[in-house]
C-alpha cells in the first residue's frame, strides 16, 4: 500500500496520524488460487505470427507467435522502415495479409487507413465526420480495429459509438450501426473505447444500457442476435474463453467483472469492482478458471475464481494499478505496466495465483504497455521508449532500448512479420524492422 507522506506542524502530528491510520488500515483480501491445470493455450495452433488481428493481438492476450527476430537490442537496435501521419488517437494497429490497418482523427474526420506492410504506402482509406473530442487527452478514436481475415472484413468503432464494417480489400462500407441510436446504449464520459470482439459466428460489442450491456451482432449484416445485462458501457475490451466445456465472455465495465455465456448471453458470474469515477478500462486476463482484473482510480488489481455459484474474489492488491493499460500473462506470472495519474510507471512481474510482485522496474511517465513474444517482453513507455527484456520471474534483465517515438504514447505496440509497429497519441505511426 502506498505510504502517506505528510508535512505538518509538530503539535498536530499525533492528531494527523490518528486521522490517517483508519484510511491506511483497510484490509485487502489475501489468498492463493489453486491452479490445477494450465488452461487454454496461449497461442492457437497454426498461428504463424504474420497477423495481429486486433486489440492485444489475434487472441486478445497480448502475445504474438512471431519469435523469429533479433531479440537482443543491445547489439542490434531496430531500424525504422517507414512512418506515416494518421491523425490523433490512442487506438492500436492491426495486421492481416501483409497490410496494416490504423485509425486516427484528422480535421474533424475519423480516417481508417490500409497501408502496405513493407513500405507504408497507402492502399486505401475511408473517412467519416467525427469530432476530435479531446476528453483530457489528445482525442480521436480509442478502439483498435478488429479484422476478420477469412471473410475480408474490418470493424472500426468511433468514440461516438458508430461501429462500421468495411471491406478489407477496398475500404467500402458494408454496414454501420450506432451504439446509442440502434442498440439503446449510452456514451461514457470519455467515449467508447472497447474494441469489438469477433468470436465464432458473432461480433460482441458493449453499448451499455438496459438489456444492452453486452450485445451479439451478426458480423455479416450488423443485425442484433441477443443482448444481455443493464450495466453501463465499458471502456475495456471484452474477452472470450472456454470454462468447463462452455464458451464464455468476460466484460469489465463500470460495475465490475461480469461473465456471460456466449450462446445466448446468460449471466454466469458478477463481481463488484468499484473505482473512483466508476472507470474500469484495462482488459481482463483469463487463465485456468480465474480472471485477473486491474484498475486505477484508487482501486488496484485482483483475481476472481469462477465456480458453480458465480465468482469468488481470491485476493486484491494495490501494488498494481492500471488506468487503462492491460496486463498480459506468461506461464503463471503476469507482466504489467503499473501506473496511473497519481503514480509513476513501473514494469512489474506479478504472481498470478497470489498477486505478489516478484520484481519491478521504473519506466518513464505514468503509463505504458507491454506485449509478449516468446520469452521476451516488448514495452512501449508513455514517453515513446521501446524496451526489450526477459519474460522471467527471476528478475529484470534489460536486452536493450531505444526512442521509438516522441510525444505521448498510449496505444499498445504490435508485432507481426518481424516488424514492430508503434503509434503516438498525436498521430505518428512508425514501423521498425526486427530482423
Amino acid at each position: 500500500m502506498k505510504k502517506w507522506r505528510v508535512i505538518i506542524r509538530p503539535l498536530m502530528l499525533l492528531v494527523a496520524c490518528a486521522m490517517l491510520v483508519p484510511a491506511c488500515s483497510k484490509d485487502l483480501k489475501s489468498g492463493i488460487a489453486v491452479i490445477e491445470e494450465e488452461g487454454q493455450a496461449d497461442l492457437i495452433p497454426g498461428d504463424k505470427g504474420d497477423q495481429w488481428l486486433g486489440h492485444l493481438g489475434s487472441h486478445r492476450n497480448g502475445r504474438t507467435s512471431d519469435v523469429n527476430w533479433q531479440q537482443n537490442w543491445l547489439d542490434h537496435e531496430p531500424e525504422m522502415l517507414w512512418q506515416n501521419e494518421i491523425g490523433n488517437g490512442v487506438a492500436g494497429v492491426a495486421i492481416a495479409n501483409e497490410r496494416v490497418f490504423a485509425v486516427g482523427n484528422v480535421d474533424g474526420f475519423d480516417k481508417i487507413y490500409c497501408f502496405n506492410i513493407d513500405d507504408g504506402a497507402e492502399d486505401w482509406s475511408f473517412s467519416y465526420e467525427c469530432p476530435l473530442g479531446k476528453r483530457m487527452f489528445e482525442g480521436g478514436p480509442a478502439a483498435t480495429p478488429s479484422i476478420d481475415p477469412v471473410n475480408g472484413r474490418v470493424y472500426v468503432l468511433s468514440h461516438q459509438g458508430e461501429l462500421r464494417c468495411l471491406d478489407v480489400n477496398n475500404g467500402v462500407e458494408l454496414w454501420m450501426i450506432h451504439y446509442v441510436r440502434d442498440l439503446g446504449g449510452s456514451r461514457p464520459q470519455y467515449g467508447f473505447a472497447g474494441a469489438p470482439l469477433l468470436v465464432g459466428s458473432v461480433l460482441i460489442v458493449q453499448p451499455g444500457g438496459d438489456g444492452s450491456a453486452v450485445v451479439a451482432l451478426d458480423p455479416e449484416s450488423g443485425e442484433k442476435k441477443w443482448g444481455s445485462g443493464s450495466d453501463g458501457p465499458s471502456y475495456s475490451a471484452p474477452i472470450s474463453f472456454e470454462y468447463e466445456g462452455r464458451h464464455m465472455l468476460a466484460s469489465f465495465n463500470s460495475y465490475g467483472l461480469v461473465v456471460y455465456g456466449l450462446s445466448g448471453g446468460d449471466e454466469m458470474a458478477r463481481m463488484r469492482w468499484k473505482t473512483n469515477y466508476e472507470i474500469n478500462a484495462a482488459t481482463p486476463c483469463y487463465f485456468a478458471g480465474h480472471v485477473f482484473i486491474a484498475s486505477g482510480y484508487g482501486k488496484g488489481a485482483g483475481l476472481v475464481a469462477l465456480n458453480d455459484s458465480g465468482g469468488e474474489l481470491i485476493y486484491e492488491t494495490k501494488e498494481v494499478v492500471c488506468q487503462f493499460q492491460s496486463p498480459v500473462r506468461s506461464g503463471r506470472f503476469m507482466y504489467v505496466v503499473s501506473g496511473d495519474n497519481s503514480t509513476k510507471a513501473r514494469l512489474c512481474c506479478v504472481r498470478f495465483d497470489n498477486g505478489e510482485v516478484q520484481w519491478s522496474e521504473p519506466l518513464g511517465g505514468n503509463r505504458g504497455n507491454v506485449i509478449i513474444s516468446g520469452d521476451k517482453l516488448v514495452v512501449i513507455t508513455e514517453k515513446g521508449e521501446a524496451l526489450l527484456c526477459d519474460a522471467s520471474p527471476d528478475g529484470f534483465v534489460d536486452r536493450g532500448r531505444f526512442q521509438a517515438l516522441n510525444k505521448r504514447c498510449w496505444a499498445p505496440p504490435t508485432i507481426a512479420t518481424g516488424k514492430l509497429f508503434v503509434r503516438n497519441n498525436s498521430g505518428r505511426l512508425a514501423c521498425y524492422g526486427l530482423r
